[in-house]
């Protein structure tokens, strides 16, 4: 393995499409970490071509209505609703919850069961983790939001204060540090938040730039480093919240629309532990696109930049731990809205 040290213009015939708007200049936030990495791809730019982004978006984009997880529907526990509801939205598909986790039935050490028992830093009734509605950061909660799990209390990540369920907390709204606003350690690995730094080839080369945030990602043989980033282009709009560091390869067939090729797909075949190769084929109009990418394997919510704050879209990430239809049934965080 080599180390990283340092999704894509859609054309009319292609559906899926790279995080980065095509602007001189993309970025997610101010230059605060170092190591930065030139990694720059082939082919033409003198055409705009169709490109795969990270095969994540194959879950349902969640609104900002409440949702309401069948199973605690129905509770003998009069403090059983969720006060967060009426003002905060929820990504998680209650049948693809934590694994591990219940919900209501008033059992010791139940998490949803709006009793907080021994292990437990808090239960709200529900295993779903809210989704702040706030336009800036810090990104606020209700006094009782509770991550998914139960194993940490959102409104307390970001008091700078290291509470029950968090690994850091350094109360600043930097997540390129070393402590990321979801508390979790900022190891620069897969899922790191990163930025993105391109004035060509940005549509059609996800690898094209330079990247700062990922110098600890490993990146297995075929593979090529990229920094995933949020973009408003309207025939791709992309959600990644704070950027997201990945590996890449990406083979195309079928014309001259086609975007260049990254990495070496083939080779492509194992990814580092702590991490599953993601595989997704799209066909339009005579074209195939191939793209594998390495994603972070996850627990729980807890696992994932929950807390990120999207600054080109002005509100939270929805980073969720999920399993998607290109997952193979192994949970990876990734945003719902892509």
């Amino acid at each position: 393995m080599k180390r990283f040290s340092a999704h894509v213009l859609v054309s009319a015939l292609v559906l899926t499409a790279c995080p980065d708007g095509g602007k001189d200049t993309e970025s997610t936030g101010d230059a605060s970490t170092g190591g930065a990495s030139t990694s720059t791809g082939g082919g033409s730019s003198g055409t705009t071509a169709p490109t795969t982004d990270p095969p994540t978006s194959t879950t349902t984009p969640t609104t900002n209505e409440p949702t309401t997880d069948p199973t605690t529907a129905t509770t003998t526990d009069p403090t059983a609703t969720d006060p967060t509801t009426e003002t905060m939205g929820s990504t998680t598909d209650p049948t693809t919850a934590t694994e591990g986790s219940s919900s209501t039935g008033g059992g010791l050490g139940v998490c949803g069961d709006g009793v907080i028992d021994d292990g437990e830093a808090c239960d709200d009734s529900n295993i779903e983790t809210e989704i702040s509605m706030t336009k800036m950061p810090p990104l606020m909660y209700e006094a009782t939001a509770c991550i998914d799990d139960c194993s940490l209390v959102l409104a307390l990540c970001g008091n700078g204060t290291v509470d029950a369920g968090e690994a850091c907390d350094d109360g600043n709204k930097d997540s390129y540090d070393d402590c990321t606003t979801s508390c979790a350690v900022n190891d620069q690995g897969y899922h790191a938040p990163c930025k993105r730094m391109c004035n060509k080839n940005c549509d059609t080369d996800v690898s094209s730039g330079t990247f700062t945030g990922c110098d600890n990602v490993e990146v297995p043989p075929g593979a090529a480093g990229v920094c995933y980033v949020s973009t408003k282009f309207a025939l791709a709009p992309r959600h990644f919240a704070e950027g997201e560091c990945s590996v890449t390869a990406q083979t195309c067939s079928g014309g001259i629309l086609c975007p260049p090729n990254i990495g070496d797909y083939d080779t492509l075949t194992t990814c580092p532990a702590g991490t599953t190769l993601i595989d997704r084929t799209t066909m339009a109009a005579g074209i195939t696109v191939k793209t594998k990418t390495c994603q972070l394997v996850c627990e729980t919510d807890a696992d994932c930049r929950w807390n990120s704050f999207d600054a080109v879209w002005s509100g939270s990430g929805q980073f969720r731990c999920q399993t998607t239809a290109d997952s193979n049934n192994v949970k990876i965080c990734a945003d719902a809205q892509n």
